[in-house]
C-alpha cells in the first residue's frame, strides 16, 4: 500500500493528485529530493567503512519515488569491468554501493509505468574518475537509449507540466549533469546548483541556521537548484532529521518551502 500525507494525498502520485501545479514548470515547484539516492541500507558495501557510514536512504530508488521524491541526487563512478549499465556504479565519497545505473533505469521505468503523470529530475551531481577516466560517450549513449522516450528535451525544460503533458504522454524526466562535450545537450541540462553548508559534520541547529541564511536571498527560480538539508555525525554517519525538517518547512512556521526548488534529504522514506 502506498503512503499518504496527512491531507490524504498519495505520495506515489502526488503530482497527478495536485492539478493546480500543472501551470508551473519543474523549476518553479518545491520538490522533495533524495541525497545520495543510490546509497541505501538495502544495497551492499565493502566491510570497511560499511553501510553505517555510507547509506543515506533506507530503500532503493523505486521506494524513494513512491515515498514522494521527485529529484534524485546521483553520484557515479566508471568501472570498466562491469557489463552494460553496470559499468556505472553509485558511490559516496569514493565508497561503492552495489547500486548501478541499470538499477536506476529499471526502477524509474517501473515507477513511471505505474505513475505515468509524475515527473522526475535526475541530478547527476558527480561523474567521478577513479582508476579509469569516466566514459562519457558510453554513459551518454547507454542512458539515453535505456530511457528512450522518457527524457524531456532540454529545450522544453521551462515549459509547464501541462505543456509537457500535451507534448508527450511519456516524456517525464529531466536530466542534469556537469557540462561535458561528449554529453548530448539536446537531452542533458546544466548541472544543478547545490546549496551546501560546506562542513562535514553539521548538526541540526547548524543546518537550520544555514537554511535561514540561504532563504534571505535564494537562487533564481529560472534555473534548478537544490538545498542540502542533511546532517552527518562523526560517530554515526548520516542522521535522520525528518522531524526537524517537517517543523522548519511547515508553511505555518516559515515561507521556506515557497522559496525552494529541490530540498535534498536523507532517509526520505
Amino acid at each position: 500500500m502506498n503512503s499518504t500525507t496527512s491531507t490524504g494525498f498519495s505520495l506515489n502520485n502526488w503530482m497527478a493528485g495536485t492539478p493546480a501545479i500543472d501551470k508551473l514548470s519543474l523549476y518553479k515547484l518545491a520538490l522533495p529530493g533524495t541525497h545520495n539516492a543510490g546509497c541505501d541500507w538495502q544495497a551492499s558495501y565493502a566491510l570497511i567503512p560499511g553501510a553505517h557510514w555510507v547509506a543515506c536512504q533506507h530503500k532503493a530508488f523505486y521506494e524513494q519515488l513512491n515515498s514522494g521524491s521527485r529529484a534524485l541526487d546521483l553520484r557515479l563512478v566508471y568501472k570498466n569491468n562491469g557489463e552494460g549499465l553496470a559499468k556505472f556504479r553509485i558511490q559516496h565519497n569514493g565508497f561503492l554501493s552495489s547500486r548501478t545505473l541499470g538499477n536506476l533505469v529499471s526502477d524509474i521505468e517501473r515507477f513511471l509505468t505505474e505513475n505515468p503523470e509524475e515527473f522526475i529530475i535526475l541530478d547527476f551531481h558527480e561523474l567521478k574518475e577513479e582508476s579509469h577516466p569516466f566514459d562519457y560517450v558510453t554513459f551518454n549513449n547507454m542512458l539515453l537509449k535505456s530511457l528512450n522516450n522518457r527524457v524531456i528535451p532540454s529545450s522544453n525544460r521551462h515549459l509547464s507540466l501541462a505543456q509537457l503533458k500535451n507534448i508527450s504522454r511519456s516524456q517525464r524526466i529531466l536530466i542534469h549533469a556537469g557540462w561535458h562535450r561528449e554529453l548530448d545537450n539536446v537531452w542533458f541540462n546544466d548541472k544543478v546548483q547545490h546549496q551546501w553548508i560546506g562542513t562535514q559534520t553539521p548538526g541540526a541547529s547548524d543546518i537550520q541556521k544555514f537554511i535561514a541564511e540561504v532563504m534571505v536571498s535564494p537562487p533564481s527560480s529560472y534555473q534548478p537548484w537544490s538545498l542540502s538539508a542533511t546532517c552527518y555525525a562523526a560517530l554515526g554517519g548520516p542522521v535522520d532529521i525528518h522531524t526537524h525538517l517537517d517543523r522548519w518547512f511547515d508553511p505555518a512556521n516559515s515561507d521556506w518551502l515557497l522559496k525552494c526548488n529541490i530540498v535534498n534529504v536523507d532517509f526520505i522514506e
